[in-house]
């Protein structure tokens, strides 16, 4: 489950009442090089039930797509296919390549290994080498170049370190590496990302100068020791391109007002007052916070 800022959700909600398929359309995406026109793209999976968060969300992310549709697309689909076809189609109609593409997607600590879900499609380092489940990402590789970013926007999506044993269930290493490595493999020239920590959607989350997409969750479970590793990597993102062959850290991301994907100057846990919160809440984690 996505962690939310429900504190944050409140305020907000007061003021404003969030086998390979052949490439579609006329085959620009095999002549597009280095100079040609570029889309940037937001896809978060269609809500299933009156989650008002996740309406909020992608209510917001329309606004601010709203206005700049020859460059920013929010994509709200079930499956992977739905998201293919409403891609390249907009490509093919402004014949342009991809510049970024985020997926906003849950992580689910308690399975123990990274993941991002489009519809009931779920990627992790399990399934992301099967050619039946990536079939419709890989169809995306034609619109990519040395020049998109690619970003895993769940929670735990690069992860590289171990989940600790919990509740009878044993220790398990997350392998959000070979996720980023998987589907940067994909997608080739295109520099693929994934956090360690968890994908936040505080106020703000279209802005270069925040850290709305960082930071911990507010709810009682995530105080579990369980959680320690992740408190200790906040904020910190890994990125995998197979033009440098190299699986490298970098710092915390955001997104601007035109849903580029943008590396910040400094990461989430440069800052000392982030610092102080994290070893603040290191000593306060406790066991049985979360039952399950």
């Amino acid at each position: 489950m996505k962690p939310i800022n429900l504190t944050a959700v409140t305020l907000l909600l007061a003021v404003n009442s969030p086998a390979q398929e052949s490439v579609p359309g006329n085959g620009f995406a095999n002549k597009g090089g280095e100079h040609s026109a570029i889309m940037n793209f937001y896809v978060v999976n269609k809500p299933r039930t009156l989650d008002m968060y996740s309406r909020f969300v992608i209510w917001r992310a329309k606004q601010r797509a709203a206005s700049r549709k020859e460059k920013f697309i929010v994509i709200v689909a079930s499956s992977t296919r739905e998201v293919k076809n409403k891609i390249v189609n907009n490509l093919e109609k402004r014949h342009a390549m991809i510049g970024s593409l985020w997926f906003d997607s849950h992580g689910h600590y308690k399975n123990g290994y990274s993941s991002f879900l489009i519809g009931n499609e779920e990627f992790s380092y399990k399934t992301i080498h099967d050619t039946s489940i990536t079939k419709n990402l890989q169809v995306l590789s034609a619109y990519c170049n040395k020049r998109t970013r690619v970003a895993i926007g769940s929670c735990y999506s690069g992860a590289t370190y171990e989940k600790p044993a919990h509740n009878g269930q044993p220790a398990s290493r997350m392998n959000g590496d070979s996720l980023v490595i998987g589907l940067a493999n994909l997608l080739p020239g295109a520099t693929v990302s994934g956090t360690e920590g968890w994908v936040m959607t505080k106020p703000g989350i279209f802005s270069t100068h925040s850290y709305a997409l960082a930071g911990y969750p507010i709810q009682k479970r995530f105080k579990d020791e369980v959680y320690k590793p992740v408190w200790e990597h906040m904020g910190i993102w890994h990125s995998y391109s197979t033009e440098t062959g190299t699986y490298t850290t970098e710092n915390t991301l955001a997104l601007t007002h035109m849903g580029t994907i943008h590396v910040k100057s400094q990461t989430y846990l440069d800052k000392e007052k982030y610092q102080k919160r994290q070893q603040k809440h290191l000593k306060n984690l406790k066991p049985g916070m979360w039952k399950v």
